[in-house]
């Protein structure tokens, strides 16, 4: 159980071969995702004409393979087919596999039929160097089924930015015509299920960065900010850097993203920058608890780029977001996967910052792009109340909800300390927003305390 408690009137008490090109590391896929090594896994198809029994076995000796996205600096060559797994988790371990010996039926052939998937699971033909790489199973609008070969096959499986954990494709296998597909003539035989599943490490969303337009001083953009900023009253919560010290200071991987504008970085994206471009993130603003400080690190350095207090208005710290030296004419593309903001102080903290062009490629060695607008988040260290209001008796606090917490408001009389708590209201799970618990028979402000329970939800 984590508490934080507030008095009315009182301050807050709580390995294949590199190829490396203009700069660029290339490199094939792997069976595994971005891991070096991996088993094969099979599905191995079995039909019993005797029995009339065709069945689909996988082997989960190994099991469940991962979808993995290659290391930061790695990408698939844009000429090549693979390079449609380009900024994606992927996997190429499960392979269909005849599982013993059997005749197909004169004029028939398997045919393989997607039943269900996870929502943004893609499928494309082959894996490695070799393989068209062409989508299949309803991917880029591709046929649900497809005609297996009967040789041995390993398709990739490949997800952009996963929402769940873990994945799934489930398959229909019959046999049908040979040249189209068809089951009629062939439905006295029989068929088989098989579900396939993989997990997926869920990285944060980054925070993306653009320009509203691909034009001279047009201006930069944050550009989900919709699932982040204070008026949708999104919340980041900020985790205790060492648990076994929670007054240590409160930090989160917050991962960015400046979109490419060319396919060696998985692009065009839309909203890219101009080329050229070399966005910057301004840090403006911090407001806070006092004499709270916000400091931004890179992963694994000893020391932060830089550190704000809670009294600054107009700063000018930057940290970079684009990776590319700022040279005329190169993609404004820049992921940062383990960028770490880091506060002092437990509360609530509202960071203000703006993306700024800090090339001078444009007109007479000005930028290319004006810079954005002002965006805010609010930063939930620890649990705090992050303010409370009465009014006509009620009394509310308000919170940064974490999610896989529970939230109780509880009372207790102010003159009586040795009192219980009582819970008033709650609990309510977290959701990474600003949320509210209300005691609507508070009574006088001077007559009691508050405090804020959170447990495992």
């Amino acid at each position: 159980m984590k508490t934080s408690c507030l008095r009315p009137g009182l301050s807050l008490l709580v390995g294949a071969a590199l190829v490396v090109a203009h700069g660029q590391t290339y490199v094939t896929p792997k069976l595994g995702g971005g891991q070096v090594a991996a088993e094969m896994v099979h599905i191995d198809v079995y039909y019993d004409a005797e029995a009339n029994y065709l069945s689909a076995r996988v082997d989960d000796s190994f099991g469940l393979p991962q979808l993995r996205p290659l290391e930061p600096g790695l990408a698939f060559d844009p000429e090549a087919p693979f390079a449609v797994l380009n900024g994606k988790a992927y996997n190429a371990q499960y392979g269909w596999n005849v599982g013993g010996f059997f005749t197909i039926p004169a004029g028939a052939a398997i045919w393989i039929e997607e039943t269900g998937s996870s929502p943004g699971l893609e499928t494309y033909e082959g894996w490695g160097r070799t393989g068209s790489h062409l989508p299949l199973f309803g991917t880029a609008d591709s046929p649900l089924i497809w005609q297996w070969s009967g040789v041995m096959v390993h398709n990739t499986y490949a997800v952009l930015a996963p929402a769940t954990s873990p994945l799934f494709a489930e398959y229909a296998i019959y046999f049908g015509d040979a040249t189209t597909g068809a089951r009629e003539g062939f439905l006295e035989l029989d068929d088989a299920r098989v579900r396939l599943e993989w997990t997926v490490e869920l990285a944060a969303e980054p925070l993306q960065f653009g320009a509203l337009a691909a034009a001279l001083s047009s201006p930069l953009a944050f550009l989900n900010a919709d699932r982040f900023v204070t008026e949708g009253e999104w919340v980041m919560a900020l985790l205790p850097d060492d648990l076994a010290s929670p007054g240590s200071g409160f930090e989160r991987i917050v991962p960015m993203l400046a979109l490419p504008a060319t396919a060696a970085h998985g692009g065009p994206s839309e909203n890219h920058a101009l080329p050229g471009a070399c966005l910057e993130l301004q840090f403006v603003s911090l407001s806070g608890p006092p004499d709270g400080h916000l400091s931004v690190w890179e992963n694994d350095a000893a020391t932060p780029l830089f550190t704000m207090n809670t009294a600054e208005r107009a700063g000018t710290h930057r940290c970079l977001i684009s990776q590319n030296e700022a040279l005329p004419g190169t993609d404004p593309y820049g992921h940062w996967p383990a960028r770490r903001l880091r506060v002092d102080q437990p509360g609530l903290y509202t960071l203000g910052f703006q993306v700024v062009d800090t090339s001078k490629n444009g007109t007479a060695g000005t930028p290319l792009h004006a810079p954005s607008d002002v965006y805010h988040i609010f930063l939930q260290a620890g649990v705090t109340l992050a303010g409370a209001d009465w009014e006509s008796g009620t009394f509310t606090a308000s919170f940064g909800g974490t999610p896989g917490w529970q939230f109780s408001l509880e009372r207790r009389p102010a003159l009586a300390p040795a009192t219980e708590w009582q819970t008033i209201a709650g609990p309510l799970s977290g959701t990474n927003r600003l949320q509210r618990l209300i005691d609507p028979q508070a009574g006088g402000w001077q007559s009691s305390w508050y405090r804020l329970r959170a447990e495992p939800d």
